[in-house]
């Protein structure tokens, strides 16, 4: 299996020497306004309690009512 490579003490030292460099998304060029609109946010309906069935032909009755096609 591989073995993960840990950094040593000496590199990580040199490591927080070195400066970091900061970019704006305007010096490489990158446009960053939103392209998307949210328009409305709503709570999804509450969801209505099941009930059990006691054989396949209510079932398939039930499903009917509630307009879902049984194929």
């Amino acid at each position: 299996m591989a073995k993960p490579r840990y950094a040593s003490l000496p590199n990580i030292m040199k490591a927080k020497k070195k400066p970091v460099e900061k970019f704006t998304p305007e010096d490489l060029g990158i446009d960053y306004t939103p392209r998307l609109e949210t328009l409305k946010v709503t709570e999804p309906p509450k969801r209505v309690g099941g009930s059990k069935v006691a054989n396949v032909d209510e079932l398939v009755t039930k499903l009917k009512e509630a307009g879902i096609t049984v194929a």
